[in-house]
C-alpha cells in the first residue's frame, strides 16, 4: 500500500503481460479483482471485518497498457452494523481515469479469525 488511513488505501501496481489481454492493455477481470480487493480493505480498514460481496459494479473508461503503472484508490463511504458501501477509481500514470467501481458488502457476519497453521 503506498498510503493506508482510515477508510481509504492507496495502492500502486505495474501492469505486467499477465495481468493483460489480447489487446495488450489490462485484462478487465484484472480490473474487477483490483476493485474488490482494495474496497475490501478499505471497508477492513474502518470495520475491521471483510464482510461477504453483495454486489459489485464496474465501468471501463480506458484501457491500461501492459508495462504501464496505475494507481488504486478504495474508500469505505458508510459503514454500518449490516452493509458496508465503498468506492473504487483506477488511474494512469497521468492521472487520468481508467476504471471506477462500487462494492457492497453484508457486514452482520461475526468477525472470524482464519488459522493459516494447517
Amino acid at each position: 500500500a503506498v498510503v493506508s488511513t482510515q477508510s481509504t488505501g492507496k495502492f500502486r501496481l505495474n501492469v505486467e503481460k499477465g495481468d493483460g489481454n489480447l489487446y495488450g492493455t489490462m485484462h478487465g477481470g484484472m480490473g474487477a479483482s483490483l476493485v474488490d480487493l482494495c474496497s475490501s480493505v478499505a471497508i477492513l480498514s474502518k470495520c475491521s471485518r471483510w464482510g461477504i460481496s453483495t454486489d459489485m459494479q464496474i465501468s471501463y473508461l480506458k484501457g491500461a497498457p501492459v508495462g504501464s503503472e496505475i494507481e488504486i484508490v478504495g474508500q469505505c463511504d458508510k459503514a454500518g452494523k449490516t452493509l458496508a458501501f465503498s468506492s473504487c477509481q483506477i488511474f494512469n500514470e497521468k492521472g487520468d481515469l481508467l476504471l471506477k467501481g462500487q462494492h457492497t458488502k453484508y457486514m452482520g457476519t461475526p468477525h472470524v479469525e482464519l488459522d493459516m497453521t494447517e
